[in-house]
């Protein structure tokens, strides 16, 4: 028996950005609701050590598109 265990991707597309919301309490949750075609919504809670890793990997991704990408 292998010890690799396949995991499921999903792709979806994103129309818009449609709210976040910050809780007060440090320790709270932050919520991301997104739009999706035809008017369906997706909320995304994270923890706070789970945005801290989101907030890092979108920092690499700009710096590195800021590499890619020749200023205006």
């Amino acid at each position: 028996m292998s010890d690799e265990h396949e995991v499921a991707e999903i792709d979806l597309d994103v129309e818009d950005v449609r709210q976040v919301a910050i809780t007060t309490d440090p320790q709270g949750e932050t919520i991301i609701s997104l739009e999706m075609p035809g008017r369906q919504f997706m909320n995304l809670i994270f923890s706070p050590e789970v945005l801290a890793k989101l907030e890092a990997h979108l920092a690499e991704a700009n710096e590195a598109r800021a590499k890619i990408t020749p200023l205006q």
